[in-house]
């Protein structure tokens, strides 16, 4: 988990920030995570990707449970052009950019 604070972003931090954005926290320890609220998810976030393709991808699976919107959702381009078309092909929901 170290290694996640030392890449494009500090990913926990991140990660931390966005999920607030749902109605619930994440308690960050040295080797783990902890979702501190079993609330259902609040819609509508505008999710912010800090330029780092794998934060887009580690939010897309919450729209199996809520809708929101991932700014720059592009930026997977970086690792895997045809992510956002291959969760569309799985009969996810369309996924918007916002810029």
């Amino acid at each position: 988990m170290h290694t996640l604070k030392i890449k494009e972003t500090d990913r926990l931090e991140a990660l931390k920030n966005e999920i607030y954005k749902f109605g619930t926290a994440i308690d960050i320890t040295d080797d783990s995570l902890h979702l501190s609220n079993h609330k259902p998810l609040k819609s509508g976030a505008d999710i912010e990707t800090y330029n780092d393709h794998r934060m887009a991808m580690a939010f897309a699976p919450l729209a199996l449970k809520t809708s929101f919107s991932i700014r720059e959702a592009e930026v997977v381009s970086k690792s895997f052009p045809d992510f956002w078309d291959n969760l569309v092909e799985l009969g996810f929901n369309t996924f918007e950019s916002k810029k």
